[in-house]
């Protein structure tokens, strides 16, 4: 199964690679959209994807992040999740708007946030509503953490205000103080896995400490060491099942991203661990429990991260740019 599933991203990303090689020079945008159409579970159609991807650029304002790179992970986004993508842009653009008027500021991280509402809008009656809530998270994370909450913070707090949790961020804040005790380093990683853990509702706050510690003490075990940058993937690891974790394979589909795509050892490790996890989601043993849901939203939540985080760095100054 994770042979078929790496050998489906591989392809994909070659494709991407010959038909994009003059429009994305970062490879880490294509290995980021190659892993949405396979954890998505769908073909790749070069000239619909392009179509979705000019229909954004077209929509957008003369100096929006919409006019660069984003557009094509943003298009990505919506060609796995709609039959129509095309005729779903307009709502996106609808949606960004109602984001800023609540005052988020303008840019990538305000698109992914309108294409978590507008992707996720069978679990809701009212966006209105859930993009209010996220700007009251948000504004929560940042009275919390007033440094580390930034614009890279609203795809989360998009996320997260699809969750019935009163005491949502002091559960979070639990956590963020409790894991900077055991060796993990503050700052804005370690809040992404404070909001993860947070997600699980079933499981103790210490058993999902204690799961994270063993989740990176196994990662060192393996010869990778403790970077921020791999805290959202431990905090994704630490939901499973301890017998569903299963290391050796994960440093499997590793090595194999290694040996086909080089330099890109920290992406190949992310993309190593969402194509894992999402192989667990398929598998018929969690699809009963509660967790399933809980995998599915953060799996979720770590391909908003990439790409915002991949798009904003290879297009910050179109990211700083109006609308």
């Amino acid at each position: 199964m994770y042979d078929n599933k790496v050998t489906d991203y591989i392809d994909i990303y070659e494709k991407l690679r010959m038909n994009m090689k003059w429009k994305v020079s970062d490879k880490r945008i294509l290995m980021t959209i190659a892993s949405i159409y396979v954890m998505n579970q769908k073909e790749l159609d070069i000239k619909r994807f392009f179509e979705v991807a000019d229909e954004i650029k077209r929509k957008a304002s003369l100096f929006s992040s919409m006019k660069s790179h984003p557009r094509f992970t943003t298009g990505a986004l919506l060609d796995v999740n709609f039959d129509h993508p095309k005729s779903e842009v307009s709502t996106l653009f609808h949606l960004y708007q109602a984001f800023r008027k609540v005052k988020f500021s303008s840019g990538t991280f305000t698109y992914m946030a309108a294409s978590i509402v507008l992707t996720n809008r069978d679990r809701i009656q009212d966006s209105q509503s859930v993009i209010h809530k996220a700007k009251e998270i948000y504004d929560e994370m940042k009275k919390e953490h007033f440094f580390l909450t930034g614009t890279s913070d609203y795809p989360l707090a998009a996320l997260l205000a699809f969750e019935e949790r009163p005491d949502l961020i002091s559960h979070i804040e639990h956590f963020y103080e409790e894991l900077s005790k055991n060796g993990f380093s503050k700052g804005n990683d370690l809040q992404f896995l404070s909001h993860i853990l947070s997600l699980d509702s079933d499981t103790s706050a210490n058993q999902l400490i204690n799961r994270s510690i063993e989740v990176s003490d196994s990662f060192k075990e393996k010869g990778i060491r403790r970077k921020r940058m791999y805290y959202p993937i431990i905090g994704m690891l630490s939901l499973l099942p301890k017998e569903e974790c299963n290391m050796d394979t994960i440093i499997a589909v590793y090595d194999k991203l290694n040996d086909h795509i080089k330099w890109q050892k920290e992406m190949n490790l992310i993309i190593a661990v969402s194509l894992f996890i999402n192989d667990k989601l398929e598998a018929s043993g969690l699809a009963e429990t509660s967790i399933y849901t809980t995998l599915e939203t953060i799996l979720q939540a770590q391909q908003a991260v990439m790409v915002s985080t991949m798009a904003a760095a290879s297009a910050s100054a179109a990211t700083n740019g109006n609308n």
